[in-house]
């Protein structure tokens, strides 16, 4: 018996220890443990009830929160087009006012030129009457005097001398700027009464037809005077056309006439071609 011993006494601890392991669990789950664990078994139900439904929620926040960001993204984006709508309809009436203030300006100055011109025609009119009286006179005594080479030279005198109108058969002319109905009406008197031969090139401004450099030394290369109206164009197209003549780009000289009106251009244009025995003397001013 003594012998047994040594080897139950080992097994028996452990098994002991076992068993009051599981009565000191039972204990805990059947008293309670176990209801404070059923408890906290249906709060757990319901906080993944209530998170799922809180992710629900989440979910239908970030679609609606997607669906205010696409709309305010388009909002800015039509906020943007009318912004970019108004400042073009602010160029555009600040252009028109400042073309409606030069097309006034325009009109005063045409108007006292008519005028001026009125008067001159009224006092050549007066001029051709009395030169007609005088010649009338003069032919009266002609024919009751035996001294005809006297009355002659009387006569001859009476008349008044017409000066001579330069001709611009050979001229080139390019018109840079200016009013529409300015470069028209210019060109159909330089045309119809000074024998300008060769159509004239036309430059618009720049707010009326868009001309690159490159272009603008095409059109102009061949002409030999080229009018440019500043009082009537853009500072880009004024400051492109001299630009080219500071570069040698251009052949003809650059006018720069004191009036906008038809008349005072055509007077400039007249008497620059009236310095200028050819086109050919002026050129690379």
């Amino acid at each position: 018996m003594k012998k047994a011993s040594p080897i139950i006494h080992p097994i028996t601890k452990p098994i002991r220890r076992v068993g009051n392991w599981c009565l000191h669990v039972w204990d805990g789950v059947s008293g309670k443990d176990y209801r404070r664990l059923k408890k906290l078994r249906r709060e757990l139900v319901i906080s993944q009830e209530n998170a799922t439904i809180l992710t629900q929620q989440l979910d239908q926040t970030k679609a609606q929160c997607s669906d205010l960001q696409k709309a305010f993204s388009e909002q800015q984006r039509e906020l943007h087009a009318q912004q970019k709508a108004l400042d073009a309809g602010q160029q555009e009436l600040e252009d028109s006012r400042q073309e409606y203030n030069e097309l006034w300006a325009e009109l005063d100055e045409w108007v006292t030129e008519s005028d001026s011109q009125i008067q001159s025609l009224k006092r050549e009119l007066s001029n051709h009457k009395a030169a007609l009286a005088n010649y009338e006179a003069n032919f009266n005594t002609l024919q009751q005097s035996a001294w005809g080479t006297e009355v002659n030279a009387n006569t001859s005198e009476s008349i008044p001398e017409t000066l001579p109108t330069p001709a611009l058969t050979d001229w080139k002319i390019a018109f840079v700027g200016g009013h529409t109905a300015t470069r028209r009406v210019a060109i159909e008197t330089l045309q119809t009464e000074h024998g300008l031969v060769h159509t004239p090139v036309q430059i618009p401004p720049h707010r009326e037809e868009r001309s690159s450099q490159k272009q603008l030394k095409q059109k102009l290369a061949d002409c030999d005077l080229i009018v440019s109206i500043v009082g009537y164009s853009n500072h880009s197209l004024t400051k492109s056309l001299m630009q080219l003549k500071d570069k040698d780009a251009l052949k003809g000289t650059i006018l720069i006439p004191n009036s906008r009106g038809v008349s005072g251009v055509v007077r400039e244009i007249l008497s620059f071609v009236a310095d200028c025995s050819t086109p050919d003397t002026e050129t690379g001013e």
